[in-house]
This record gives C-alpha cells, sequence and structure tokens, in this order.
C-alpha cells in the first residue's frame, strides 16, 4: 500500500512519544494461579471451553509493555468505531472483531438484548448470595484461595468460579487488583448459557473502545493504562508477523517479561515499574518459551526487515 493513501497517523513518522509501557491489567501469575487451583478434570473442561485458548498461556510470548507502548503510539486515524489499524514497518496492520476472534478463539457473535422478561425478585434470590454469601465483593485473588483451598466443593461450583475469575482478571480487568464482576454472576446462573455467551464481541469493544479513547497527550505519557483483553494487541501483531515471536532454548539464557504493577486508567496514576525488565532465571526451563524482544521488533520496523502479510492472507494464514 502507498504510503499517501494510508489514513493519517496519530504521529508524524519521527515524532512518536518514547514512553515506557503499555500497563496491561491481565497478569499472567494469575492465570497461573487459577489453573494450579483445579483439579485435572476441572482444568480440562476449561482448557476445552471458549476460553482454552486465552489460558493456553505457554504457547505465546508474555505481554511486552514496552513493544506494546512501541506499537500503539504508531495508530492510524481510522473512522470506524470499532476498528483500530497500527503501522509497522510502513504496512497497516488492522486489529478488527475478525482479527481479534482469531487470536483468541472466542464466541464474538452478536450480543444478545437483556431478557425483558422479568422474574419476581421476591422469588428468585441473587445469584451472587449463593455462591459467595455474605461477601459484599470478592477479589479474584479470593474467589482462587477458595478453589484453592477446597472453600468452594462441588465441580460445578468449581467451574463457575475459575470461569467467573476468567473473564474478570483476563478479559475485563480494571486495575491490578480485580474483582469478580456482578453481572457475570448472575449470568453464570446457567453455566452453559454463560459459555455460549459472545465474550469475545464484548471484551473487544471494552479494549477498541479504551485504545480509540486515547488522544495524542494521554499517549504521549510515559505510561499508557489501557482497559481489557490488552494481549490480543500483541497477538494480532504476532499473527501478522510471525518473526516478532522468538523462541528461548536451553541454551539460551531465559528471559522474564516482570509484569507493570501500576493502577488506574489514566496514565497520571500510573507508576513506573520493572516492566520488561531482562533478569537471568535461576534454572532453566526445559519447557520451549517465547518472548517478544522489544529492542529486535523496533530493528524489524525501522529497517522495514520482516515481510508483512496482507490482512486478507493473514486470516487466510491463521485460520
Amino acid at each position: 500500500m502507498e504510503e499517501e493513501l494510508l489514513p493519517p497517523r496519530m504521529f508524524a513518522a519521527g515524532d512518536e512519544p518514547l514512553g515506557e509501557r503499555v500497563n496491561s491489567y491481565h497478569k499472567t501469575k494469575t492465570t497461573r494461579a487459577i489453573l494450579a487451583a483445579l483439579e485435572p478434570d476441572e482444568l480440562e473442561f476449561i482448557r476445552n471451553s471458549t476460553f482454552g485458548k486465552i489460558i493456553a498461556i505457554d504457547d505465546y510470548p508474555p505481554f511486552s509493555g514496552a513493544f506494546g507502548q512501541y506499537v500503539v503510539v504508531r495508530l492510524l486515524k481510522v473512522n470506524k468505531k470499532y476498528e483500530v489499524w497500527f503501522l509497522f514497518a510502513g504496512n497497516p496492520i488492522r486489529m478488527s472483531l475478525r482479527e481479534f476472534a482469531i487470536v483468541t478463539g472466542l464466541n464474538c457473535g452478536k450480543i444478545p438484548e437483556p431478557s425483558k422478561k422479568r422474574k419476581n425478585p421476591l422469588k428468585q434470590k441473587l445469584y451472587w448470595n449463593e455462591l459467595f454469601g455474605s461477601l459484599k465483593f470478592c477479589s479474584v485473588k479470593t474467589a482462587i484461595e477458595m478453589l484453592k483451598t477446597k472453600v468452594v466443593k462441588t465441580r460445578d461450583e468449581r467451574i463457575k468460579f475459575a470461569c467467573l475469575a476468567i473473564t474478570s482478571s483476563i478479559l475485563f480487568p480494571s486495575s491490578h487488583s480485580p474483582r469478580i464482576i456482578p453481572e457475570h454472576v448472575e449470568l453464570i446462573r446457567d453455566l452453559n448459557e454463560f459459555l455460549a455467551f459472545p465474550w469475545g464481541r464484548a471484551a473487544y469493544q471494552t479494549l477498541a473502545t479504551s485504545l480509540i479513547s486515547k488522544d495524542v497527550i494521554a499517549l504521549s505519557q510515559a505510561s499508557v493504562a489501557i482497559r481489557g483483553y490488552v494481549d490480543a494487541i500483541q497477538l494480532v501483531l504476532i499473527a501478522a508477523i510471525p518473526q516478532l515471536k522468538e523462541e528461548i532454548t536451553e541454551s539460551v539464557t531465559p528471559i522474564i517479561i516482570q509484569d507493570s504493577e501500576s493502577e488506574g486508567e489514566s496514565p497520571n496514576e500510573a507508576t513506573v515499574s520493572e516492566d520488561d525488565t531482562v533478569m537471568e532465571q535461576e534454572r532453566p526451563s526445559a519447557a520451549t518459551k517465547y518472548v517478544i524482544i522489544p529492542g529486535h521488533a523496533k530493528t524489524a520496523d525501522t529497517e522495514c526487515q520482516r515481510h508483512i502479510l496482507g490482512v486478507t492472507v493473514i486470516i487466510t494464514f491463521i485460520e
């Protein structure tokens, strides 16, 4: 695509802010804790559910806040409400609902209209009270602990707790201490209905709305906080440019991308952390690990050394 045919950039070429990171509220360690708290058959159920792909965290590099910041300041201005375009290596890369569906495996169908059929509140108690008793709120951390210590005993309820922890901490986190979302609790009264819900569309709208709402001032901050499943941005870039995902073997010192610890949607509320710090791990892991090294990605972008697939080809290639 010719440069003059591209939509206008958010920042002129060469004037992109040299920020530090995008703050992701989704923490890999939280996802690992959810999975570790489950029994083998419960874990198998979750892996085979609509959430299977987003909990397969070892299949992809951990989210890099530095790479995320590098990408989001290369936004293109488009007029479509829920469509985001990034410029990388001189080529546009689209992140729309379709790409989000492909990289997450989530149901991105139409969100059903709220039921007009009202139930008698005197006859039907809030499902929150059935699951969480007298708790006014429940953090994801508390829910995981209840699974781990077997406070929640039945298989059905344990799966429900895990699903609620997943939606609250992976798809719709709004802080680094996410809480179980009450609206999701009422929906999970019927587990099949909960799993059939188009979580992909709802999650994408949350992510796209938060990202598109950022103006030049917000994107110029050292730290940019974005709500929702921010990892999807990186997954879309990897699908378009597979070379960004670098393999780390036993012969190479493992690299850990540490989680950011900032709070709040506003960049002014964000605190500086050791995000994207490269550290040596005490013991090499036998399993193959993947990572995005921001410096390598920036070099690839600057020198245009990577072959970028067109959007149509991307879809065909990874479906």
